[in-house]
């Protein structure tokens, strides 16, 4: 005897091949946005931690070597470190941090000192149009001077600062904005821009940590 489908049995494995053919689509597309949802998580966590990182870092190259607030060139008055307070700022006092050595930032161009690389960045400024790339998000550092304007109020014993971050300081100044840009890979490949972080860095010298002997 001859055997066959029936229409029913063809019926029903119509509607599985139906089935699989529009689960298996969506299994596949809800993978892939777990996978975007994670690299774009990657990349913020990276980015925090690289914006941690620099924030730790001395300030200028010259504070690797002295714990001074630095002179800036050209200097605000009202930050200035000068002789007739025994190189101290306004409102500083003797054991603060100082500016006895007389040293000044290193350099108006944000870049790596001589003999600084990739792997040996050692001030802020260092990071200075670095990009960490990973395999499908890149982590651009951009750092530069800001305007640090400042007023003082000696009767109300206050003090205004006035920040303009996008001023372009001809010269040094007493303020480093550090500014991350993520960039994820996105549909087909194409870069987008996921996040921001910022930072703003003072020249108030250099954190030193004492050394003693014990017997």
């Amino acid at each position: 005897m001859r055997k066959g489908l029936t229409l029913i049995e063809l019926i029903f494995t119509i509607v599985i091949i139906a089935l699989v053919f529009t689960v298996i689509p969506k299994i596949v597309l809800s993978l892939n946005k777990s996978d975007s949802f994670v690299i774009r998580q990657d990349a913020m966590f990276n980015g925090v931690s690289m914006m941690k990182m620099i924030s730790n870092m001395p300030w200028d190259e010259n504070n690797t070597e002295s714990s001074d607030i630095l002179h800036v060139s050209p200097g605000n008055v009202d930050l200035d470190c000068n002789e007739t307070t025994d190189y101290r700022r306004i409102g500083g006092f003797i054991g603060s941090r100082t500016c006895e050595e007389n040293k000044y930032a290193s350099a108006i161009n944000l870049t790596p000192q001589t003999g600084d690389d990739i792997w040996v960045l050692n001030d802020i400024g260092d990071f200075n149009d670095t990009n960490i790339t990973a395999s499908h998000y890149v982590l651009h550092v951009e750092v530069k001077y800001i305007d640090d304007n400042i007023s003082y109020n000696y009767i109300d014993k206050n003090a205004t600062i006035t920040i303009n971050k996008e001023a372009s300081a001809s010269g040094t100044t007493n303020l480093k904005y550090v500014d991350i840009n993520v960039f994820y890979q996105g549909e087909r490949g194409k870069e987008k821009h996921l996040t921001q972080f910022n930072y703003t860095s003072a020249n108030i010298g250099q954190m030193i940590i004492n050394k003693r002997v014990w017997r």
